[in-house]
């Protein structure tokens, strides 16, 4: 192995870091370990400070433009970044998923965990006469009591699932409702229950 392969792979265990521009600089410092560093008090009067001085004004408006690698720290964070606009863009001027919507405004990378009977209560998308009837499924979208059959019927006015009932909200704090029943641990589990209960009374 070479003096400066030897060099370059001592830094690299020393120090322990990625970054080709510490890695050279470190490799710099073993090399010469005589480097000694002091402090003047003025450029006056010293060449070679006056000649640093100088050249450092004219880089300001004549340097060579630097070119210096992203971290990808940072490329990963500018990518989730414009991904997530971008997915709440398409989210607020989409057709579909609108009583979701009402619920979940705001797009987001964490998980709701919300069981396979919270979706179906929230999108609408579950064993319900008024989900059902869309696709020839049912013969009307009404309930055996009399009124549409939805999910918001079922939790809160239907007698066949007095047991499993909400309270039911007033008609301008329904989405409210919605957020509050499913944000609370208990709630979800009845909705759960309640899906579960009936789609056993269908099969």
């Amino acid at each position: 192995m070479s003096t400066s392969g030897a060099t370059t792979s001592l830094a690299s265990k020393l120090f322990n870091v990625k970054s080709k521009i510490t890695q050279e600089a470190q490799i710099t410092l073993l090399e010469n370990a005589r480097i000694r560093l002091g402090w003047v008090k003025a450029h006056i009067g010293i060449n070679g400070n006056e000649i640093a001085d100088t050249l450092a004004k004219e880089a300001t408006t004549d340097g060579i433009p630097a070119s210096l690698p992203f971290p990808k720290r940072f490329l990963k964070k500018q990518l989730l970044q414009l991904s997530l606009s971008r997915w709440q863009a398409e989210w607020d001027n989409g057709e579909t998923g609108r009583s979701v919507y009402s619920i979940i405004p705001k797009i987001s990378n964490k998980q709701l965990h919300w069981s396979r009977e919270c979706i179906q209560f929230t999108t609408g998308h579950g064993p319900f006469p008024s989900y059902l009837k869309r696709f020839g499924l049912h013969s009307t979208d009404y309930c055996g009591c009399g009124e549409i059959g939805n999910p918001l019927h079922y939790a809160t006015r239907c007698p066949l699932t007095l047991s499993y009932h909400h309270k039911e909200p007033s008609p301008q704090f329904i989405v409210h409702w919605w957020k509050s029943a499913l944000s609370r641990k208990l709630s979800r589990r009845n909705i759960d229950n309640l899906i579960t209960f009936w789609r056993l009374t269908k099969t």
